[in-house]
């Protein structure tokens, strides 16, 4: 399983993942064992996301140090590293044979001189967010070492990259072993109290269930003196609770408000109990400009609680629609004067040069000879990163950025691009694409941004009194083809998204 199938990087899912399992299957072949060991799932997303593989020559001297450098191509952890394509893959294997067959010996040479996919691949990689994701990554390491909860804030406008600047944390957690959970505020259901907090809390009991039963005799036993007799308030909300400690007793009623500030200690509890040295706890809440008041106390509470140690909470927020009388200001506010530890990160739009940066590794050129292009995109994107993947994916379909096979490179016509007269817009942008999509797919996913931003096909199939396999035929091809944004994660397979999450 490439580090991309595993819902811990923030990455697409393509076929360059299949060149990654190649990639064991060959080292299997030369070594006669796998590149790593695991007991257990998470052992393994550790492995494939922070391990690196030992050489094949050097566990088989006989194996050709090229070719070992071959397999460790398709390993790469990242699918810029590896290679893109297949017939790249066989020019090499092609070129080490040649050379065994000639000499005997495979005398070195420069890998992947002829790899160049037909498939526009826009980099997933960050660019020009080096100062922010240092700024994370020390956050959560004062986290593991200081055992003291933090809490940072990233905000910037719809598109700016503030999911994707958090996602890059998941490399960091998975190294340290922890737990790396997130929620998602709902503009549209606000009634619903601590929404992300019990969708981050879901995936953690799932993913403690998944683990080995020494590692999950440990939790239960942590869990069960955490909760005490309080057990049945997460129980009624998270029946993975009794799945892990049992069945719970009824509480004794409360007035409103002393039975919220025993939920909350309790949740806190739940926490702690979660979040150890040796396997620290980063919370995502994402949108929390949309947070409903219940989720802003608790998340309040978290940053200054004594319990909860070893956590870093993560928000992000679209700051143009947080004024100062917002209630997530007011929290934050008022978690400051009692002590909480607050980390500010403004993301702006991308340079110029970043910009070209990306233009430029996208068509596989250098900065120079995409300049012209790159300064249409600014131009166009005001350097909202989203809007410029969206960009280069719409001149893409457009016939305007094409593949020369011949001579192996990519080309585009500036002259024609600007007589197109392509929006500034993203919305209008977005509003097009969606134009295109067959009806069929059109209604579908009119439906499913009714159900939320996330919905299984079995729930949209009952919604839509269309057939599941009907439905998925409807969004597989043409939402693929046309929003090449989707992401893959934790149960991609069955999840359609209607944003930024993978449509599947």
């Amino acid at each position: 399983m490439a580090p991309e199938q595993t819902g811990r990087m923030n990455r697409w899912v393509d076929e360059r993942s299949d060149l990654y399992s190649l990639g064991v299957t060959f080292y299997e072949l030369l070594t006669g064992t796998l590149p790593f060991r695991a007991n257990d799932p998470v052992e393994w997303v550790f492995c494939h996301i922070a391990q690196e593989p030992r050489p094949p020559h050097e566990l088989v001297p006989s194996v050709p140090p090229v070719l070992s450098a071959v397999v460790l191509k398709l390993l790469a952890k990242g699918a810029e590293e590896r290679y893109q394509s297949a017939l790249g893959l066989r020019h090499d294997l092609d070129e080490c044979f040649a050379r065994w067959q000639e000499s005997g010996t495979i005398p070195a040479f420069a890998l992947g001189q002829r790899d160049l996919s037909d498939r526009f691949q826009v980099p997933q990689r960050l660019y020009g967010r080096e100062r922010e994701v240092e700024a994370l990554r020390a956050a959560f390491a004062r986290v593991v070492t200081h055992a003291r909860p933090e809490l940072v804030l990233v905000s910037g406008y719809s598109g700016i990259g503030k999911s994707s600047l958090v996602a890059e944390l998941h490399k960091p957690v998975v190294r340290e072993r922890g737990f790396f959970l997130a929620g998602k505020c709902d503009q549209y259901n606000r009634s619903t109290p601590y929404l992300p907090f019990l969708q981050a809390f879901r995936v953690l009991l799932q993913e403690v269930l998944c683990a080995s039963e020494d590692r999950v005799e440990r939790f239960r036993r942590r869990l069960r003196e955490a909760l005490g007799p309080n057990g049945r308030l997460l129980a009624d909300v998270l029946p993975e609770v009794e799945q892990l400690v049992g069945p719970q007793q009824p509480m004794p009623p409360l007035p409103p408000a002393e039975a919220q500030s025993r939920l909350h200690a309790t949740l806190a509890r739940f926490v702690a109990a979660a979040a150890r040295k040796e396997r620290p706890l980063v919370l995502f809440l994402d949108d929390l400009q949309w947070a409903d008041a219940a989720s802003l106390k608790l998340l309040g509470q978290l940053a200054t609680s004594s319990e909860a140690a070893h956590v870093l909470l993560l928000g992000a927020y679209r700051d143009n629609e947080v004024g100062p009388a917002h209630p997530l200001k007011l929290t934050l506010d008022q978690a400051k004067k009692h002590g909480a530890l607050v980390t500010d990160i403004v993301l702006a739009p991308l340079s110029a040069a970043h910009v070209g940066a990306l233009v430029a590794e996208a068509v596989h050129a250098s900065p120079q000879q995409v300049e012209p292009l790159a300064q249409l995109v600014h131009e166009k994107t005001a350097g909202n990163p989203f809007f410029v993947l969206q960009f280069l994916l719409a001149l893409h379909q457009e016939g305007l950025i094409a593949l020369d096979a011949s001579a192996g490179a990519w080309r585009w016509d500036i002259a024609a691009i600007r007589d197109k007269g392509f929006t500034d817009n993203v919305a209008e942008l977005m509003a097009k694409k969606l134009l295109r999509l067959p009806v069929a797919t059109r209604d579908a996913l009119q439906l499913a941004a009714c159900l939320g931003d996330r919905v299984d096909l079995d729930t949209l199939a009952t919604v839509a009194g269309r057939p599941p396999a009907q439905l998925r035929e409807a969004l597989e091809g043409p939402c693929e083809r046309a929003c090449s944004s989707a992401k893959a994660g934790p149960g991609a397979s069955s999840t359609i998204a209607c944003s930024k999450p993978p449509i599947r």
